[in-house]
């Protein structure tokens, strides 16, 4: 079959599809997970993620030292069901906040609370053991 242009142009398409499917598929989510060294852990916010977006720690105080590298303003809260470990309110772009709380055993969720946020990808895990 000789190529023509239409059938050059659908094979860049294609090309060009599967290399996106690609790319996607190495999101932050399939970054290894960050540990809490000596109770602390740094994280960034950014337009619209959180990173790292899951941290692992000891049971006990944990502190965050929270940075937001994003355009836009962003919060950073830990969540158990219903209740704030750790409720950080709004920070504007660059600006920094350090938070600490106890934490038992369990797995709580990280997030930002602000307007949608959360469904454009602003969440994260804290798995305390």
């Amino acid at each position: 079959m000789p190529c023509t242009r239409a059938s050059r142009r659908g094979a860049l398409a294609l090309a060009l599809a599967v290399s996106l499917a690609l790319g996607a598929s190495g999101c932050a989510d399939d970054a290894p997970p960050a540990t809490a060294r000596g109770g602390a852990v740094a994280i960034t916010l950014d337009d619209f993620l959180i990173r790292p977006q899951t941290v692992r720690a000891r049971a006990g105080r944990i502190t965050f030292h929270v940075v937001n590298r994003g355009r836009i303003g962003h919060t950073f809260h830990v969540v158990l069901g219903a209740r704030d470990g750790v409720a950080v309110k709004t920070l504007l772009p660059g600006r920094r906040a350090t938070a600490s709380a106890d934490f038992g055993r369990g797995t709580y969720k990280m997030v930002c609370v602000l307007g949608n946020h959360e469904e454009l990808g602003m969440y994260g895990t804290l798995v305390v053991r």
